[in-house]
């Protein structure tokens, strides 16, 4: 139900983290540092984003929580990786809270298990879920355990359903075998499917998918597949085509594609006249067959697509990230800046890529201003890329939140929740 207010109501977001080795310890100390920094204004939207380490503790924490920020809607995930307060904590115990005060916002938190998902169609059975309509323009945040959800039947769904509005969000990572993983929704903790929220109204999100990846040599069109086998590119064996790829590169190329930095980049629009960094999904090289010369792919592949080898490296990562956080920071909609950022990391970006912990955030904070930031380390990265939400590798997915108006003192607060 709306509700009048006399005063001016601004956005704001708030981070804290905790690594206390207490489950119960480190969660009322993220909860203190995110009520300070609300300053008094109520919590509209709270991310949860805490370590498997503590699996034994929750659902209890959530009661904590709530009782703590008395949010109206709270969703979260476990993670390997957790980042929050400016700091990106990889395999200790962490939790990690962004909480949000969302004047006229409305938020439609949902969960949808493994059966339903078995079942499920674009169109009136994900409107019925999610409870808005296409027709409000909704922005979504999406978490999916991948032991147990269809994360790529998922999105078709969502994209189909809700015209490719953007989505960001992950796959839960930090254990290895269905039900080992957590998702937040409210007050329950499931261990399967997915959980997410739609936000409408007086809100906007730009996204930054960035992959760290720079294309190598030339685009081949796949002339033979099976499935998951690359076997020719151009009528050439595709073994054959990467070993002429990687002797056309630099030492120090090569060297980085033998420590195992090279993958395969799919091509999103092949209508472009060219392809550049961002064109491409990218997908692992899982191994070879010599005696087939094929190359076998983390995805389905089919003749007539375009892809193109791609190297990564550290140097990349940091230059691209930075460079479409510029972009978004110079757009003529960037009048209004943003309040907060939510970041979905690789498991594969981190220490283990740049040697040092911290380092995306930092960028984020260098580039986009000292935001309030959550997340947490993902086994694949939800994002839009060329008006699609995908699923992607290796990539920092990263949500600008802003409102789109500033509110004006007599505007409505209607800081409404539906539930599925």
């Amino acid at each position: 139900m709306a509700k009048a207010t006399s005063k001016l109501e601004s956005m704001r977001f708030t981070s804290g983290i905790s690594d206390a080795v207490n489950a119960h310890e480190a969660t009322m100390a993220a909860c203190r540092q995110a009520l300070d920094q609300l300053a008094g204004q109520p919590c509209d939207l709270a991310y949860v984003f805490a370590s498997p380490i503590y699996r034994a503790s929750w659902p209890s924490l959530l009661e904590v929580i709530h009782e703590q920020l008395r949010p109206r809607v709270l969703i979260g995930c476990s993670g390997s990786g957790i980042i929050g307060g400016g700091q990106e904590l990889e395999w200790v115990p962490a939790v990690s809270i962004t909480a949000a005060h969302l004047p006229e916002v409305k938020l439609f938190p949902f969960v949808v298990t493994p059966d339903e998902l078995e079942l499920s169609a674009p169109g009136g059975f994900w409107v019925d879920k999610i409870g808005v309509s296409p027709e409000a323009s909704p922005i979504f945040v999406v978490f999916a355990d991948p032991y147990t959800c269809q994360p790529m039947k998922l999105l078709h769904e969502l994209n189909a359903t809700y015209r490719s509005r953007p989505m960001i969000g992950g796959l839960v990572s930090g254990g290895s075998e269905a039900g080992e993983h957590l998702l937040f929704i409210n007050r329950e903790v499931a261990r399967d499917g997915a959980v997410g929220v739609a936000m409408s109204g007086n809100i906007t999100m730009d996204t930054v998918i960035s992959q760290g990846c720079r294309p190598i040599g030339r685009p081949y069109v796949v002339t033979k597949s099976e499935e998951h086998a690359l076997i020719e590119l151009g009528g050439r064996q595709a073994l054959a085509v990467l070993h002429e790829v990687l002797s056309g590169l630099s030492p120090d190329d090569r060297e980085l594609a033998q420590r195992g930095s090279i993958f395969i980049g799919l091509v999103i629009n092949e209508m472009r006249p060219q392809f550049g960094a961002g064109d491409f999904l990218i997908r692992n090289i899982l191994g070879i067959d010599p005696d087939l010369g094929a190359i076998a792919v983390a995805e389905d592949l089919r003749i007539g697509q375009t892809v193109q080898f791609q190297l990564r490296d550290p140097a990349t990562s940091r230059q691209e990230l930075r460079r479409l956080l510029q972009q978004v920071g110079t757009a003529p909609q960037q009048l209004i800046p943003p309040a907060g950022c939510l970041l979905f990391n690789c498991t594969g970006r981190g220490k283990s890529l740049y040697g040092l912990a911290h380092q995306d955030v930092k960028t984020i904070q260098m580039i986009s201003g000292k935001l309030p930031i959550g997340g947490f380390f993902c086994n694949g990265e939800i994002g839009p890329l060329d008006g699609t939400n995908l699923l992607h590798g290796y990539t920092a997915s990263v949500g600008l939140f802003r409102p789109l108006r500033v509110p004006s003192p007599a505007a409505p607060a209607a800081n409404e929740t539906a539930s599925s």
